[in-house]
């Protein structure tokens, strides 16, 4: 089931572990350039997050 709310850095940090693990156990190269742009979209958003003011934090 799909869920649309806000990720915690913490769900965000899982994520990425699990796919960088995911790119090294994989031997199809189709399977692992699709996790890696997963992955660098899941960074982007955790060095965002990151980053937010607290008055952003507040916000969302």
């Amino acid at each position: 089931m799909f869920d649309n709310a806000p990720l915690e850095l913490e769900d965000l940090i899982d994520q990425c572990r699990a796919l960088a693990y995911a790119m090294v156990e994989l031997d199809h190269p189709e399977a692992k350039d699709i996790l890696t742009f997963i992955l660098s979209e899941r960074l982007d958003s955790l060095y965002r997050a990151f980053h937010l003011t607290s008055e952003e934090r507040d916000y969302y």
